[in-house]
């Protein structure tokens, strides 16, 4: 209980300090992963997709997601959480997606690619993914 509260804590500390409130901070973290993602992506690129838990009853997926970028990976998931309002894990590892019945990593990477040809008023953009 004391590691939570002392969480909470630093995090309102980090709040008060820069002297925004969380909704400027989340519209912050949207601009910047809105501009690192358009930094990184380009118009055809593939994404990988792994995905790291099921929950037992096949509801929610944890996935993670990368490109490769200069024969380096770039690891996309908390671009993706701030950019598309996708919830983290617990360990900060995986977005959280819900739903069943589909492919859960195209809806997301789908997703992504309706709010990237949005932003760039481009309907070009064509992205793939692969479930490793």
């Amino acid at each position: 209980m004391e590691i939570i509260y002392n969480n909470i804590g630093s995090e309102m500390n980090k709040v008060l300090q820069q002297g925004m409130t969380k909704k400027q901070i989340k519209q912050d973290n949207y601009y910047n992963a809105k501009v690192r993602l358009n930094e990184i992506l380009n118009r055809e690129q593939e994404i990988f997709c792994i995905i790291r838990h099921v929950s037992q009853s096949g509801m929610t997926r944890h996935i993670s997601f990368f490109c490769i970028v200069d024969n380096q990976p770039r690891f996309l998931n908390g671009y993706i959480s701030d950019y598309l309002d996708y919830r983290m894990n617990k360990c900060h590892d995986a977005i959280v997606v819900g739903g069943c019945g589909m492919d859960m990593a195209f809806s997301v990477v789908h997703h992504l690619q309706e709010q990237l040809q949005y932003y760039h008023h481009r309907k070009d953009f064509k992205l793939n993914h692969r479930i490793i």
